[in-house]
């Protein structure tokens, strides 16, 4: 292999890490930006070697340190002990709702294509809507109607990018849930997207039936199960 045709080898390499790190500044989930900045600068700092640029090696070496010491601190942060509890508010009075669904809405609208954010006559007009606080941070938010037969529809369960880890929703379905439902009962929820697909899954939402725009779920309320799980 001649020199030209390494050059351009590393050329391209280097583009490639150009695209992953710019990649990883498009996304709002903290976690992945910082999982693939790190591999985009690793990868920066191998085409510095390649080009003897000890300057591109130096800053993309110190950048791979800063990205490991913060996703070390999430995974400790996210195995260690942690406060939840529910706040219950009302979206048509509660001003701090309605500015988290204002700054939000175009991130729920992706999970939830046909959320209307108009609080008198919108998705969450009439609803009983609760937030999940964790370490005292509002960082989910959801939203249910209670009808016939013992049947809790829910309308939303949003959670902010950089607490999507399951455990809100855990603590919603398995602890918190006994304040507003009782042993019997039966959440429906509608995914409209794959991922909210994957989500009610598992969290043990069965398949119920396909529907215009979205598949059907359900889960059974039961407090034995919940109390058997770590």
């Amino acid at each position: 292999m001649n020199a030209l045709n390494t050059r351009m080898i590393l050329e391209w390499f280097g583009i490639g890490a150009s695209l992953l790190v710019a990649l990883s500044l498009t996304m709002q989930n903290i976690r992945r930006l910082r999982t693939f900045n790190l591999i985009g600068s690793i990868a920066f700092a191998a085409y510095g070697a390649g080009i003897h640029s000890a300057s591109v090696v130096i800053l993309n070496f110190f950048t791979v340190g800063v990205n490991v010491y913060y996703l070390i601190r999430m995974r400790r942060r996210d195995k260690g002990p942690h406060t939840f509890a529910v706040s219950r508010v009302d979206p048509g009075a509660d001003i701090y709702v309605r500015r988290f669904v204002d700054f939000h809405s175009q991130d729920i609208c992706r999970f939830f294509p046909s959320f209307n954010p108009d609080f008198e006559t919108g998705t969450l007009a009439g609803a009983d809507c609760y937030f999940i606080l964790r370490e005292t941070l509002p960082v989910s938010l959801i939203a249910f109607r209670k009808g016939p037969d013992s049947e809790i529809a829910i309308l939303l369960d949003y959670a902010v990018p950089a607490f999507r880890d399951y455990r809100n929703a855990k603590f919603f379905f398995e602890t918190a849930v006994k304040e507003i439902a009782a042993e019997g009962d039966v959440f429906v929820a509608k995914a409209e997207v794959p991922v909210h697909k994957t989500y009610l899954k598992r969290l043990g939402f069965e398949e119920v039936e396909k529907t215009d725009g979205g598949v059907l779920f359900s889960k059974q309320v039961s407090w034995q199960k919940q109390q058997a799980r770590p």
